[in-house]
């Protein structure tokens, strides 16, 4: 039988690991976040990215402020002070040499580094069957999400719905090629194609851990590429082992 305590013990060691790398991680997205130089006589930050939002606080000429986010065309900075607000871009009517970089750079990595939602849908092979799968997952940092997804293979010899829940981590969100781990559960229903007495469709529990990498293809897209370990435990003499490699793409709001 195949022991798949050894991938679950490294999963978890990997996450414990993650839990460690958090706050240098985090630490490190701040001292990295894009700096702005306010060159007109004062800018009114709104609590929200709207005008409608009431105005929090006011920066005054010459300060430098963080760039933390951008979302359309307004900006979430961070002051010296620690005080966050909006402004809308167009209040600025001239953007230092430093503000230009922050301008084409802050609207993909920012925004992809505060996401907090993602879906998408995935394409790849389960045991010899084609694979169809769509997500749908939360991100509590930039380290650590959970994720919902629904998938279909469809095979030669049997079809089988799987439904599962995910803990994911990505203990270096700041790189270009995101790599992460997961580890969670569900359950598959497989029915097979002959109707002989003993191909009966059956239900069972999976335990599963995974592995991949996401690429922020740009503005709101990520491709992303995933191997994932499953175990099917049946009501039979042996639980089975499933493997599947899945590609596909996703959008974050």
């Amino acid at each position: 039988m195949f022991n798949f305590a050894c991938p679950f013990k490294f999963m978890l060691a990997g996450t414990l690991l993650c839990l460690t790398l958090l706050n240098s991680n985090l630490a490190h997205a701040e001292s990295s976040a894009a700096q702005l130089t306010i060159d007109v006589p004062f800018v009114e930050l709104h609590s929200g990215p709207s005008a409608g939002y009431p105005v929090v606080h006011v920066v005054e000429q010459h300060e430098q402020v963080s760039v933390l986010l951008k979302r359309t065309s307004w900006l979430k900075v961070r002051d010296k002070r620690g005080i966050e607000g909006w402004f809308h871009e167009d209040d600025l009517r001239g953007l230092s040499q430093h503000g230009e970089a922050v301008n084409q750079h802050v609207i993909g990595t920012e925004a992809f580094m505060q996401r907090d939602w993602e879906a998408g849908v995935m394409y790849g092979d389960l045991e010899g069957a084609n694979f169809y799968n769509v997500h749908l997952g939360y991100v509590f940092t930039p380290v650590f999400s959970a994720e919902i997804s629904a998938g279909k293979a469809l095979g030669s010899i049997s079809d089988s719905d799987l439904f599962e829940a995910m803990l994911y981590s990505h203990p270096f969100p700041e790189f270009t090629l995101v790599p992460y781990i997961g580890i969670g559960g569900g359950i598959i229903n497989t029915k097979p194609h002959s109707v002989i007495a003993d191909s009966e469709s059956r239900q069972s529990t999976l335990m599963s851990a995974a592995a991949g990498v996401k690429y922020h293809l740009a503005r709101n897209f990520i491709l992303r590429a995933e191997y994932k370990l499953s175990l099917a435990l049946t009501d039979r003499d042996e639980n089975e082992q499933l493997q599947s490699w899945k590609v596909g793409f996703s959008v974050f709001f």
